[in-house]
């Protein structure tokens, strides 16, 4: 995960080890032509603005070398949950210093209910649509490599991970789609 960034994230590890720093979080790494977009979340145990200054400038400066764009916000530990950033960072965000996503810490998943719209298709698509997607006869529909399941007509339930595949799918069959994302919670037995 991140392998294009591998030294940088082993740099953020040290700043992690700072008394004052409780994490460094990414939230998303993406390469388009030469430039790397990055942006992270810095969690500070308190409000040391000369303090996180520097955190903030050591950062710039571990990024500054693969000429990435690199957007930084920071939360204080205490304001946590107060951040409308805080359900971004659990859906997305991987924790520096716990090398893992945090909802896999939080034993939590982020799934994705996409309803569609089949109005524009004729009988004969709709149909060849739905083996396409659910599958026929045995034989696995376009659903299954995604790990996702039917939840009612024109409803389907995924992961957030293959939410692009699916946009490309739908895309490719020219049917118009509605997004709903939300958290569930792994319980113990």
């Amino acid at each position: 995960m991140f392998s294009e960034i591998k030294k940088e994230i082993k740099q953020l590890r040290e700043i992690c080890r700072e008394k004052e720093v409780v994490d460094v979080v990414l939230l998303r790494c993406s390469e388009k032509e030469k430039t790397s977009k990055i942006d992270l979340t810095i969690v500070f145990k308190d409000k040391k603005t000369d303090y996180n200054n520097k955190i903030f400038l050591k950062i710039k400066k571990i990024f500054n070398k693969n000429q990435a764009k690199v957007n930084i916000n920071s939360l204080l530990a205490e304001d946590l949950f107060k951040e409308p950033l805080f359900l971004e960072l659990v859906q997305n965000g991987f924790s520096i210093k716990n090398s893992k996503l945090i909802s896999k810490t939080l034993d939590v998943e982020t799934l994705v209910l996409l309803t569609y719209d089949l109005k524009t298709l004729d009988h004969s698509k709709k149909t060849l649509f739905g083996y396409a997607l659910k599958g026929r006869k045995g034989q696995k529909g376009f659903l299954d490599h995604l790990n996702g399941n039917v939840v009612g007509r024109n409803n389907v339930l995924i992961p957030i991970n293959k939410l692009s595949e699916l946009k490309e799918f739908l895309n490719t069959w020219q049917v118009k789609y509605f997004i709903q994302k939300f958290l569930r919670i792994h319980e113990g037995e």
